[in-house]
């Protein structure tokens, strides 16, 4: 997303940034500080106790009684919009978008689509919607929410974007209309990844490198007991460095080491992109191990 920001800015499309929850800076892409993204983004969050976020709404309401009563009206309109508008949500999403004029909304993951559909409608904006899909928002929601789940999205939504062909089998079972889904993956700036060529010679060890969040669907599991096999029948020796993090970090470890891998597998952290692309040329080898999970979540 930071990257498609700044490919958009260098073509001259000014982009303003909206985020309904708050991220950590401390590991993202340097490209995110020389754009100055930090200034183009707004967050849409909100309290979640609902006493403190009924007396921090009054400021906003007030706002939005004196420059857009309209739009006051439709964000607390129960009937329209149900218990977005209940839960006060509209008044946190709908009071920064007033005024904004916009050419194209591109929503990131279905479930903020959903949601955001209500803050355009709410706050006026009439431009065309554009969502992209990436896994667990058709996978597990299809699988745990009812089938109405996404119909206001079907309703608006102008061009929807998934990542592989079997991804748009899945939405277009689920009643999205075939025409409007196309299949593009997340690219990359190839130059930023330099050639090596690679080679092993004598003893050298096959070095590995794998990134990506430690949840079930990414399959780090299975890339430590398959490396268990490998260290036990490989005449070569073999390392892997093991870059992200997540839920499930301190049970990876703990297989790790039960596993006998303290001198295989080397986990290092959260990286800022442009350091992980700097461990590439090091590696002979990068595995993305990827499955289901319990849940229904995958790719």
């Amino acid at each position: 997303m930071i990257d498609q920001i700044a490919q958009l800015t260098d073509r001259g499309v000014d982009v303003d940034v909206y985020s309904l929850d708050r991220g950590d800076e401390a590991n993202v892409s340097r490209t995110y500080f020389d754009y100055d993204m930090r200034s183009k983004l707004v967050y849409l969050d909100y309290p979640l106790p609902w006493l403190r976020r009924f007396l921090q709404a009054w400021p906003r309401a007030l706002y939005l009684a004196q420059r857009q009563p309209r739009v006051l009206l439709r964000a607390l309109n129960v009937f329209r919009y149900r218990r977005w508008a209940f839960s006060l949500k509209l008044l946190y999403w709908a009071g920064p978008l007033v005024g904004k004029e916009y050419d194209v909304v591109h929503c990131h993951f279905g479930t903020v689509a959903r949601d955001f559909v209500h803050a355009l409608d709410a706050a006026g904006i009439d431009a065309p919607l554009v969502t992209s899909f990436y896994g667990v928002d058709v996978s597990r929601v299809f699988r745990d929410e009812p089938p109405d789940f996404y119909d206001d999205l079907k309703r608006v939504c102008s061009l929807y974007f998934v990542m592989s062909e079997d991804m748009k089998r899945r939405v277009v079972e689920r009643g999205f209309p075939a025409d409007r889904v196309r299949v593009l993956p997340v690219s990359i700036p190839v130059d930023s990844y330099p050639f090596s060529a690679r080679s092993l010679e004598g003893g050298d060890a096959l070095r590995l490198l794998a990134v990506g969040r430690f949840v079930e669907k990414k399959g780090f599991d299975d890339l430590l007991r398959a490396l268990a096999i490998v260290k036990e029948r490989s005449p070569r020796p073999v390392t892997c460095d093991v870059v992200g993090g997540g839920p499930l970090d301190p049970e990876l470890r703990e297989l790790a080491a039960s596993l006998g891998l303290d001198d295989v597998v080397r986990f290092r952290g959260f990286m800022p992109v442009e350091d992980v692309i700097g461990l590439f040329p090091a590696v002979h080898v990068l595995v993305q191990p990827s499955k289901t999970a319990a849940d229904g979540d995958m790719e």
